[in-house]
């Protein structure tokens, strides 16, 4: 489990990066694109959140 939790850490936290790099990036952007990609954080979170969770969960005996 220790190592799929990492990895899927490290999958979110690359994909959260990535939408950084849309959030801050120093170019015009088109009407409602920072918006979008902070929705698309918020939705990240929430699949980080259900994958960790669903990993966490005790196993059935």
């Amino acid at each position: 489990m220790h190592h799929d939790l990492l990895a899927l850490l490290d999958a979110h936290l690359a994909e959260l990066t990535a939408l950084r790099h849309v959030l801050s990036a120093p170019r015009p952007v088109y009407p409602g694109e920072r918006r979008a990609a902070a929705e698309e954080t918020v939705r990240a979170a929430d699949r980080y959140g259900r994958a960790a969770g669903a990993l966490l969960e005790p196993a059935p005996v």
